[in-house]
């Protein structure tokens, strides 16, 4: 027993220190957009966007995993009630479909955690009235303040695009420019409509890789026992 836990201890060694190594890189990313990146471009698109509807469909695309997840989750449900067995495309839905809202359960707790200010106001529900940096020259973290108008950091839309399509990227690499186009064409929306502040989106995008990689190490080996049915 001591044997295998040594083993097992110098197999994730490397993972580990790897990971470690991700998480200091991302955060000092974090740090430099902050800084000096976030709000130079927030300005930039204020003035020079002009006609946002296309930037909005863009980012509009990232509202479509999380329901999907649900409706997957659901069909699997049922059909495992029917007693039809799940073959691998099957398992790695529902792998996908449960990293999915996970991160979506992850980003919400994170958003209330920083309490970050958006950078625009806009007329939707909740946010209309909120102090914003380009409408209020407020910019900053309110930690635990709560409330959608408190809400920006990390981007929910880049964590819910990211983490199905990181599992796709990992899982059926043949059609990765398909998944890495689809969460750049949702990040370039984000911004350009002055939803999100670039921070936003790196944090966003960590976290979707980061859950999307656990998801996949986890149950890699299980999707695979599917290709025998």
């Amino acid at each position: 027993m001591s044997e295998q836990l040594d083993r097992t201890v110098v197999r994730a060694g490397p993972a580990l220190r790897r990971g470690v190594a991700g998480a200091v890189a991302t955060i000092g990313l974090i740090l430099v957009a902050i800084t000096y990146i976030d709000r130079p471009v927030a300005r930039f698109m204020a003035v020079h966007v002009h006609d946002r509807l296309p930037f909005i469909a863009m980012a509009a695309m990232a509202n479509l995993p999380s329901p999907l997840a649900t409706i997957a989750l659901v069909g699997i449900v049922v059909a495992h009630w029917c007693g039809i067995p799940l073959n691998r495309t099957g398992r790695m839905v529902l792998a996908i479909a449960l990293a999915t809202l996970v991160a979506i359960m992850i980003k919400n707790q994170l958003k209330f955690d920083f309490g970050r200010v958006w950078p625009q106001s806009y007329p939707f529900p909740g946010i209309h009235d909120h102090p914003s940096y380009l409408n209020d020259h407020v910019f900053g973290f309110f930690p635990f303040h709560g409330g959608s108008s408190y809400a920006s950091f990390p981007s929910g839309h880049t964590t819910a695009i990211t983490a199905p399509m990181a599992m796709l990227w990992l899982l059926a690499p043949r059609y990765r420019p398909l998944w890495g186009g689809a969460i750049v064409l949702v990040i370039i929306g984000l911004i350009a409509a002055d939803f999100h502040f670039v921070s936003d989106t790196i944090a966003g995008f960590a976290l979707g890789v980061t859950v999307a990689a656990g998801a996949v190490s986890l149950t890699a080996g299980w999707i695979d026992q599917g290709r025998r049915r």
